[in-house]
């Protein structure tokens, strides 16, 4: 496995609700943040941009004790960027006594023009950034530029979301191909999508999709769940607040996702599951999720497989046979995850979590059946720093369930190279072997 890590268009009339309306069982539907007002100059003028609500959730040790609530804000524009563009955010409730610009590696330095208001600079529609004031990263601002979009599909195959607000419901796409969901700039698509045998769906645009309608208790389903859907590709939408996995991607093979951006709060809110798949692309992402941004799972079910894992009763004793029964293809091979991260990689203080981690886990083991081997893991020029992070790992599980052959280049912490893994900063156990640091 390679991991490195219209004429005929069919409109959907807006639901026209104003920012900060409530809609159905007293849920939100995108209010507008009350902290924060943002700017853009352009054309020699001070243009306000609408700056939309997100709930997040703090780390915690013990999710299922409760999670302790957040409310950020997002902004999203378009803009030609033939040159620098200048921003200017203003804090609705009281002074600061210092703002950041995250990442810091951008090296914006923010101009502070009143005890309340900064400017800064942003040279292209690549850098979508966080605004923190006196520290705080969990009631911080988002501003997520992009350029417009000039190729707005046209076709009987389009489905299209004009500015607004769209109750969808569930969008089901079922043995088509080619169908093409667009969300133009300004759109706002409330509700979830399964597909399947679905070949050539296109998802992408501008707008927003968001599940806070649909159920997040006991019931909760991912944002959007594709099944055998070769050729997919996801590009340029936000999505907001899904009840569990945000992309669950199962048994699909080329698969593009590009330039989207994610909010989610709820634990298991991955930001993408890939499922049995191959030939996949994820590039250009920004996610801010409770758990598992990026996640690569391989499973078995195979009719053999299948019948030598089902009870008398008709129950499977492998629980995660249900999830991939009647694939066609079970190989997991030729993964991609560039300009998001894998190598050159800057990481701030984060809370709890571990730089990285290469282990053997439960997490999708049933009977004691965990996976069998990791071979021939890299990781480049990793720099953390803070206090916060507990120690990365690289863990194998036993003589039979080892990892073989990992190369650690420049990794450092708060500026120190760490060079063994029996230190504070990482722990190597003795199932891992030919262990090299550069």
């Amino acid at each position: 496995m390679l991991l490195k890590i219209a004429q005929g268009v069919f409109w959907i009339l807006a639901v026209c609700l104003m920012p900060g309306t409530a809609y159905g069982e007293g849920r939100d539907v995108l209010p507008g943040n009350a902290a924060y007002k943002v700017e853009v100059f352009r054309g020699g003028t001070w243009e306000e941009i609408f700056v939309y609500n997100a709930r997040v959730s703090d780390y915690a040790g013990n999710p299922e004790a409760g999670y302790t609530q957040y409310t950020m804000g997002f902004a999203l524009f378009t803009d030609s960027f033939r040159q620098p563009l200048k921003v200017r955010v203003t804090r609705r409730a009281g002074t600061f006594s210092k703002v950041e610009i995250r990442p810091l590696s951008y090296g914006i330095v923010p101009d502070v023009q009143t005890p309340n208001s900064v400017e800064f600079e942003l040279g292209d529609p690549a850098q979508k950034v966080s605004v923190e004031f006196d520290g705080n990263r969990m009631e911080n601002l988002f501003i997520l530029p992009d350029l417009p979009d000039t190729a707005i599909p046209m076709g009987a195959n389009v489905t299209y979301f004009g500015p607004g607000v769209h109750n969808a419901g569930v969008i089901r796409i079922a043995n088509e191909s080619g169908r093409i969901l667009y969300l133009d700039e300004g759109a706002v698509v409330l509700g979830r999508i399964e597909a399947e045998n679905a070949a050539n769906l296109t998802i992408r645009g501008r707008g927003v999709f968001c599940s806070s309608q649909e159920d997040h208790g006991a019931g909760r389903r991912p944002q959007m769940e594709f099944r055998n859907c070769d050729n997919l590709k996801i590009e340029g939408i936000l999505l907001r607040d899904t009840p569990n996995w945000t992309l669950k991607i199962v048994g699909s093979t080329g698969v593009h996702i590009d330039n989207i951006k994610e909010i989610g709060w709820i634990m298991n809110s991955d930001g993408m599951d890939f499922i049995c798949c191959r030939d996949v692309l994820v590039e250009n992402t920004f996610q801010r999720n409770y758990d598992d941004n990026v996640t690569i799972k391989a499973f078995n079910a195979t009719p053999e497989y299948i019948a030598s894992h089902t009870n008398t009763d008709g129950s499977y004793s492998d629980g995660a046979i249900w999830m991939v029964a009647g694939l066609r293809n079970f190989e997991v091979c030729n993964y991609e995850i560039r300009n998001c991260v894998f190598e050159n990689i800057i990481v701030e203080d984060i809370d709890g979590g571990k730089v990285f981690c290469a282990h053997f886990t439960n997490a999708w083991a049933f009977d004691g059946l965990y996976g069998q081997w990791a071979r021939n893991i890299t990781l480049r020029n990793i720099a953390y720093t803070g206090t916060r992070a507990t120690p990365s790992w690289i863990r194998g599980r036993n003589d039979a369930q080892s990892i073989d052959g990992v190369t650690i280049g420049n990794f450092t912490v708060n500026g120190t190279p760490v060079t063994d893994g029996s230190g504070p900063h990482l722990e190597i156990n003795e199932y891992v072997r030919n262990v090299t640091f550069e």
